[in-house]
């Protein structure tokens, strides 16, 4: 007998109702059934869940749950592949990263380009031809300027003459004067080679190459001076994403706002968090940049750790984490860098995660809309970001340098009071080393840290010597150079406080492309 759910309806002659639940046969039975209920105690009663499956049989639930649960196994195995995924990243990655972090560290000298520097303060050009070096004096004929200089000498230049003085007849700087007083080869004259910079010293022409601190890395330290430093670079790039999530969750949920970290990310593959679909965006990016200070800040004492360990030739020891933390005074920030920590951890955050909410809610452009416009502006935004976030990266590094400073030289002064028979503290790794003796010898004269705007007014200013106007890398434009022609000025500009820029700017790009192609980009 057919049911009124079967029978069409006149008022919907042309619905077909779904075929969902049990059959007509079925519920027919199970009516009579249910009249005498006959249940032994060997066959259990089927439950909901059966019941439901039964009736929504048809529906696929593959795309949308897990086949199964994971075993132990296979959660370890997603956690050793993300790691190793991980720890190649930061390896390719490092050589440039060390390179960066020397170049901001490096005391660029008032030296001209073409120049070299001598033991004083003074400067001379790279010898040319025979006339240079010790025989500057002697008239000689003119060379052309791109002859190697096959007559140079290794002999220490003289002491300078006084100047040329009309009373003093003696003292005459005419040439015959000069050849007959010219000094003999004896034995205490004999040319000797001038002494030879620290080995593992070293000496950049360049204030903003990479590639010249990569292969004198390579060169002085081999592979392990250009891939120092990647251990602790892979734990601190670990640990300071895991603090910084927990911190956000953690004050997301004592602030009653949903947690950043989990409304999705944006669709470029490029910026932070995407906090537009927050019920309170503002305190959703409050949140997530006190998390990004917390974790900078509990975490500097490792970020210290490692510019120690890339600034220092691979022959000083300790080498690894706990030896170098324990060479600490303590594991708190110092308080002349907690200014420069908090802004270097906080602005690139700020910028990231409020990029998408201005670009949804101001502008209108949405990832889904307008992908290419949304895409294009978040890759703006990261450029904005790197060129911000560079300058207080360069004054961070430079104050890690003197906090670390400070701490040999406090170490090294309470060693000196310390009587001889007082047992001193050993550390992990430098049992037999001599604690009177420094440990902590940067590769570069680090420069100087004068706070956060003392130190990029001087880097600008009055950090050595910028040539304006001739392009210095043409030849003849060189020797206009050296002969005083040109004009410098102090300071090494903006562009001082840009050094890395170029690997930055190559590796946005990169992951932008990457995104644009469909592959999802994210973090390098």
């Amino acid at each position: 007998m057919a049911t009124s759910r079967d029978a069409p309806n006149p008022l919907r002659p042309y619905y077909l109702p779904p075929s969902i639940g049990l059959p007509p046969d079925a519920s027919s039975n199970h009516t009579h059934s249910s009249a005498t209920p006959t249940y032994s105690s060997r066959s259990p009663k089927p439950s909901f869940g059966s019941q439901a499956r039964d009736i929504l049989s048809d529906l696929d639930y593959d795309s949308y749950l897990p086949d199964s649960n994971p075993t132990v196994a296979e959660h370890a195995k997603r956690l050793v592949d993300q790691a190793l995924w991980n720890y190649t990243s930061v390896l390719l990655a490092q050589p440039f990263e060390v390179a960066k972090t020397i170049l901001q560290v490096h005391h660029a000298a008032d030296q001209l380009p073409g120049q070299l520097k001598t033991d004083g303060d003074e400067f001379r050009s790279r010898p040319s031809s025979f006339a240079s070096g010790k025989y500057g004096d002697y008239p000689s004929d003119e060379s052309d300027d791109d002859s190697p200089g096959y007559f140079t000498t290794t002999a220490p230049r003289l002491s300078q003459q006084p100047p040329f003085s009309p009373t003093s007849p003696s003292k005459s700087r005419s040439p015959g004067h000069r050849r007959r007083h010219a000094p003999s080869r004896s034995n205490s004259s004999t040319p000797t080679q001038a002494p030879s910079p620290a080995p593992r010293r070293l000496e950049l022409r360049k204030a903003d190459s990479l590639l010249e601190v990569i292969a004198q890395l390579w060169q002085k330290e081999s592979a392990w001076g250009v891939w120092k430093g990647t251990n602790v670079t892979f734990v601190y790039s670990f640990l300071l994403k895991t603090t910084e999530s927990w911190t956000r969750s953690l004050l997301s949920a004592l602030l009653n706002v949903p947690d950043p970290g989990l409304m999705g990310t944006t669709a470029s593959g490029i910026g932070g968090l995407d906090i537009v679909d927050s019920p309170s965006p503002f305190l959703s990016l409050s949140v997530a940049v006190a998390a990004a200070a917390i974790a900078a800040v509990a975490l500097a004492p490792l970020d210290l750790v490692r510019t120690r360990l890339v600034l220092t030739p691979t022959s000083a020891p300790p080498r690894t984490i706990y030896p170098s933390l324990s060479l600490l005074p303590t594991l708190s920030l110092a308080p002349s860098l907690l200014p420069v920590t908090l802004l270097h951890s906080t602005i690139p955050t700020l910028i990231s995660s409020s990029t998408p909410l201005l670009l949804r809610s101001t502008f209108s452009i949405d990832p889904v809309i307008t992908p290419s416009m949304y895409s294009v502006c978040t890759f703006l935004s990261s450029t904005a970001e790197l060129f911000l976030r560079l300058p207080l990266e360069t004054v961070l590094r430079r104050g890690q340098v003197a906090v670390l400073q400070d701490h040999e030289n406090q170490r090294l002064a309470s060693t000196y009071r310390n009587l001889p028979s007082t047992p001193h503290r050993t550390v992990f790794g430098m049992e037999n080393e001599d604690p009177s003796v420094r440990s902590f010898k940067t590769i570069v004269e680090p420069g100087p840290f004068k706070g956060v705007l003392g130190t990029i007014w001087f880097i600008v200013r009055e950090e050595g010597i910028q040539v304006v106007g001739p392009d210095t890398q043409k030849p003849g434009q060189r020797q206009a150079v050296l002969a005083g022609r040109a004009k410098t000025r102090k300071g090494q500009g903006v562009h001082g406080l840009l050094r890395g820029w170029r690997v930055g700017v190559w590796g946005l790009v990169g992951i932008w492309g990457a995104a644009a192609l469909g592959g999802g980009g994210g973090e390098f």
